[in-house]
């Protein structure tokens, strides 16, 4: 269906890793195939906190009790389960990067580009843009095929932003295709623009995929801008040492927005 509770996520999670021993990037793999809301960041993450290799030592055991528990009872897995669930341990560094926050807004003429992650640029975007182009990246999730409930999810999403931003700005938009730097300088040109507009992605499919379009656009004479969300510029430099750290500061992350 594309839906899973987070806890049978964790348990999931936690028997592929330490009981059927298999490797955790596979199992990651598997949900942002599947699962509707596959987040690049937060499923990459959640799986290596599993595994402790995100908060180094500090992994999730799936135990029968608490399995039985939250299922009624339908399933109790007793003795079925591995008790030895040492953390993982890699040899690669991820080092902290800075945080790159690209320019604010131009001022000029812009193409809005859209992609699946984030299909809501009307409550970031305040200037209409000139035209609107929307680009998938589903296939760039994986090697593998991606499974028809998350890319009809996706699709949809897409295809809804389209026409209901289209709406808000009273703008034409459309659904693009094939290559992206193609598409992008393509619908710029018709639109009469140098500036493409589009809402932050910091990791991911998207991410990567406008990283390599980035050269071809520069060539073309376009600019584009990635324009952060004031929540996750607050937000995001707090987000060091897991939620309880973040926690602490949700009253002036409040404040800070407005809200408080």
């Amino acid at each position: 269906t594309g839906y899973l509770h987070n806890h049978a996520r964790m348990w999931f999670a936690s028997i592929w890793i330490f009981t059927l021993r298999l490797p955790w990037e596979l199992g990651a793999d598997f949900f942002l195939r599947h699962l509707l809301d596959g987040d690049p960041a937060a499923n990459t993450l959640s799986w290596r906190w599993v595994a402790g290799l995100h908060t180094k030592g500090k992994t999730y055991a799936a135990r029968a009790s608490n399995i039985n528990k939250y299922t009624d009872g339908r399933f109790n897995p007793l003795h079925q389960l591995s008790s030895q669930t040492d953390a993982l341990i890699e040899n690669d560094d991820h080092p902290r990067l800075p945080l790159d926050l690209d320019a604010a807004m131009p001022g000029a003429p812009y193409l809005l580009l859209l992609t699946e992650e984030d299909t809501t640029p009307e409550q970031v975007f305040r200037d209409p843009p000139t035209a609107i182009l929307a680009l998938e990246a589903i296939a760039a999730r994986s090697p593998l095929r991606v499974g028809a409930p998350a890319t009809d999810f996706a699709k949809g999403a897409l295809s809804d932003a389209v026409a209901r931003n289209a709406a808000h700005f009273s703008v034409d938009g459309q659904m693009g295709q094939g290559d992206w730097a193609d598409a992008i300088v393509d619908a710029a040109t018709r639109a009469g623009v140098r500036h493409v507009l589009s809402p932050h992605t910091p990791v991911g499919p998207v991410a990567e995929t406008l990283a390599r379009a980035r050269p071809r656009l520069d060539a073309a004479g376009l600019t584009l801008t990635q324009i952060r969300r004031s929540y996750d510029t607050l937000t995001w430099p707090h987000a060091t040492r897991g939620f309880f750290g973040l926690k602490k500061k949700i009253p002036s992350i409040l404040t800070g927005l407005g809200l408080r």
